[in-house]
Protein backbone atom coordinates (compact mmCIF):
# COMPACT_ATOMS: atom_id res chain seq x y z
CA UNK A 1 0.00 0.00 0.00
CA UNK A 2 1.38 3.38 -0.96
CA UNK A 3 2.02 6.14 1.56
CA UNK A 4 -0.95 8.30 0.62
CA UNK A 5 -3.64 5.58 0.87
CA UNK A 6 -2.16 4.44 4.19
CA UNK A 7 -2.12 8.00 5.54
CA UNK A 8 -5.72 8.46 4.45
CA UNK A 9 -6.85 5.23 6.14
CA UNK A 10 -4.87 6.08 9.29
CA UNK A 11 -6.46 9.54 9.35
CA UNK A 12 -9.99 8.13 8.94
CA UNK A 13 -9.28 5.44 11.52
CA UNK A 14 -8.05 7.99 14.04
CA UNK A 15 -11.26 9.99 13.66
CA UNK A 16 -13.27 6.86 14.49
CA UNK A 17 -10.95 5.52 17.17
CA UNK A 18 -9.66 2.64 15.05
CA UNK A 19 -5.96 1.78 14.91
CA UNK A 20 -4.74 1.12 11.36
CA UNK A 21 -1.78 -1.25 11.14
CA UNK A 22 0.45 -1.62 8.09
CA UNK A 23 1.56 -5.18 7.32
CA UNK A 24 4.03 -6.28 4.66
CA UNK A 25 2.33 -8.64 2.21
CA UNK A 26 5.59 -10.16 0.90
CA UNK A 27 5.33 -14.00 0.87
CA UNK A 28 2.08 -13.91 2.85
CA UNK A 29 0.23 -16.14 0.37
CA UNK A 30 2.91 -18.85 0.20
CA UNK A 31 2.30 -20.16 3.73
CA UNK A 32 -0.81 -22.18 4.57
CA UNK A 33 -3.03 -20.16 6.92
CA UNK A 34 -4.45 -23.37 8.40
CA UNK A 35 -1.36 -25.47 9.18
CA UNK A 36 1.65 -23.20 8.54
CA UNK A 37 3.18 -25.33 5.75
CA UNK A 38 5.36 -23.14 3.52
CA UNK A 39 6.03 -25.41 0.55
CA UNK A 40 6.49 -23.19 -2.52
CA UNK A 41 4.59 -25.62 -4.76
CA UNK A 42 1.38 -25.04 -2.74
CA UNK A 43 0.73 -22.00 -4.93
CA UNK A 44 -0.45 -23.90 -8.01
CA UNK A 45 -1.22 -21.02 -10.35
CA UNK A 46 -2.21 -17.39 -10.11
CA UNK A 47 -5.00 -17.24 -7.56
CA UNK A 48 -5.06 -20.94 -6.60
CA UNK A 49 -3.61 -22.24 -3.34
CA UNK A 50 -3.62 -25.96 -2.49
CA UNK A 51 -1.81 -27.06 0.66
CA UNK A 52 0.01 -30.36 0.17
CA UNK A 53 0.15 -30.87 3.94
CA UNK A 54 -3.43 -30.32 5.22
CA UNK A 55 -5.42 -30.20 1.96
CA UNK A 56 -6.65 -26.60 2.26
CA UNK A 57 -7.87 -25.33 -1.12
CA UNK A 58 -8.60 -21.67 -1.65
CA UNK A 59 -7.78 -18.36 -3.21
CA UNK A 60 -4.11 -17.51 -2.70
CA UNK A 61 -4.82 -13.86 -1.90
CA UNK A 62 -7.45 -14.80 0.71
CA UNK A 63 -4.95 -17.22 2.24
CA UNK A 64 -2.38 -14.39 2.37
CA UNK A 65 -4.82 -11.99 3.99
CA UNK A 66 -5.66 -14.59 6.63
CA UNK A 67 -1.93 -15.00 7.34
CA UNK A 68 -1.60 -11.23 7.81
CA UNK A 69 -4.68 -11.18 10.06
CA UNK A 70 -3.16 -13.91 12.20
CA UNK A 71 0.04 -11.84 12.62
CA UNK A 72 -1.83 -8.69 13.58
CA UNK A 73 -4.63 -10.17 15.70
CA UNK A 74 -3.61 -13.66 16.78
CA UNK A 75 -6.25 -15.81 18.41
CA UNK A 76 -5.49 -18.78 20.67
CA UNK A 77 -5.45 -22.03 18.71
CA UNK A 78 -8.84 -23.69 18.61
CA UNK A 79 -10.85 -20.72 19.84
CA UNK A 80 -13.85 -19.45 17.94
CA UNK A 81 -13.05 -16.30 15.92
CA UNK A 82 -16.68 -15.62 15.11
CA UNK A 83 -17.89 -12.04 15.27
CA UNK A 84 -21.44 -13.21 15.91
CA UNK A 85 -22.70 -12.51 12.42
CA UNK A 86 -24.03 -15.25 10.21
CA UNK A 87 -23.46 -15.07 6.48
CA UNK A 88 -26.54 -15.68 4.37
CA UNK A 89 -25.30 -15.77 0.80
CA UNK A 90 -27.85 -15.77 -1.97
CA UNK A 91 -27.60 -18.62 -4.42
CA UNK A 92 -28.65 -18.30 -8.03
CA UNK A 93 -28.94 -21.36 -10.23
CA UNK A 94 -28.53 -21.21 -13.99
CA UNK A 95 -31.49 -22.59 -15.96
CA UNK A 96 -30.00 -23.78 -19.26
CA UNK A 97 -33.43 -23.99 -20.93
CA UNK A 98 -34.42 -20.37 -20.28
CA UNK A 99 -30.84 -19.04 -20.20
CA UNK A 100 -31.32 -17.07 -16.99
CA UNK A 101 -30.20 -17.25 -13.39
CA UNK A 102 -32.99 -17.87 -10.89
CA UNK A 103 -32.63 -17.45 -7.12
CA UNK A 104 -32.73 -20.67 -5.15
CA UNK A 105 -35.05 -20.72 -2.15
CA UNK A 106 -33.17 -20.22 1.08
CA UNK A 107 -33.46 -22.51 4.05
CA UNK A 108 -34.30 -20.59 7.23
CA UNK A 109 -33.13 -22.23 10.44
Amino acid sequence: MGVRPYQYLAYKGEIRGVEVLKENEWNSSKTCSACGDDTKSNRKQRGLYVCSSCGLVGNADCNGVENMRQKITPSPHGEDRSNGRVAQPSIHLFDSESGVFAPREQVVL
